[in-house]
């Protein structure tokens, strides 16, 4: 936006934000819960190899493009810089994993509640990391989004084999059955959003840089999976090779969207909006995939339906604030 903007040009403009940011949303809550699904016969290490494997050349042509492949250097001058990068990396490889694992084992549901919870946990964060000011309802948003993840965690328990073995709660297998994907999801990312706000990098070039960390490890492990005979590329079918192969797009192009949306709006927009996303998340998981959602897991939804309302009243306050501030001024 410039100066010289008129009224109109930025309502135009609000509304191509906007519009990007659904395309990104939808895109995350539809689609790409779709491609892993289509993929589910795929061991989840490999899925997320893939999204290294096939993303970095898309990001290393996005990264090319002005002002150049330079910027590179220029986020990593110093050691903290690095550092930042390096934990960046290692959160949002945890983050993709947990999401494609929560799709291939029939656990989207969780994944929606944990995208649900998640600004709630960057508010959070931020007051306990940033020393940031909670807003009385984001108080109350929280609390309510604790309860509602609490009483989802024990009809988790509760519906499970564990309440059947209790003995299972103390193996592998019933520690798996918790709702831990709840709560991985939101923590990652939360964290992950507390280091972008640190980095020196624009999105595009701390996304390459992170996937420049990750390719050795992630081909290393595509190699040890071919190894030992349990790779699905070149030996299932076509269509899995190049599913696997697109994945890069699938990766990025969103993320394409939702940085040409920001650029646009105003944050307390952007967190309106980002609640398009689990919702389709959750609409997917019921409908389509046919995920079992429990009457106390109904609840629990319930709650953190309520506290993502109170987030949004207040979020809208705070929009409103911000316009009026600038119209006055």
């Amino acid at each position: 936006m410039t100066p010289h903007s008129t009224p109109s040009d930025i309502s135009r403009s609000q509304r191509i934000g906007v519009a990007e940011a659904m395309i990104a949303y939808l895109f995350w809550g539809f689609a790409t819960g779709i491609y892993f699904k289509l993929l589910n016969h795929v061991d989840a290490f490999e899925l997320l190899t893939w999204r290294v494997l096939a993303g970095l050349p898309v990001m290393l042509v996005l990264v090319s493009l002005p002002p150049g492949i330079g910027r590179i250097r220029a986020a990593i001058t110093t050691p903290k810089a690095f550092r930042i990068l390096f934990l960046s990396t290692i959160l949002i490889s945890l983050n993709w994993f947990t999401f494609i694992y929560a799709v291939v084992s029939d656990r989207l549901v969780e994944a929606s509640l944990g995208y649900y919870i998640n600004p709630l946990v960057s508010v959070l964060l931020g007051r306990i990391v940033l020393g940031e000011r909670l807003h009385p309802l984001q108080r109350k948003a929280i609390w309510i989004a604790v309860v509602g993840v609490v009483l989802f965690g024990w009809s988790a328990i509760s519906t499970s084999s564990m309440a059947i073995d209790p003995d299972r709660a103390f193996s592998l297998s019933g520690l798996v059955e918790l709702p831990w994907i709840s709560l991985v999801l939101p923590v990652s990312f939360g964290c992950y959003g507390l280091l972008r706000k640190k980095m020196q990098a624009d999105s595009v070039t701390g996304l390459t840089i992170e996937m420049l960390l990750l390719f050795p490890v992630m081909l290393a492990l595509q190699l040890v999976l071919a190894a030992r005979g349990v790779s699905s590329f070149t030996t299932t079918d076509w269509s899995t090779d190049v599913l696997l192969l697109v994945g890069g797009f699938v990766t990025v192009l969103p993320l394409i969207a939702f940085a040409a949306a920001a650029r646009r709006l105003r944050l307390a927009t952007i967190g309106i909006l980002q609640y398009v996303a689990p919702t389709c998340q959750f609409i997917l998981a019921v409908t389509i995939f046919g995920e079992a959602v429990s009457p106390m897991k109904l609840a629990a939804f319930g709650l953190i339906w309520i506290a993502v309302a109170l987030y949004c009243v207040d979020a809208y306050r705070e929009l409103r604030g911000a316009h009026s501030t600038t119209s006055t001024g």
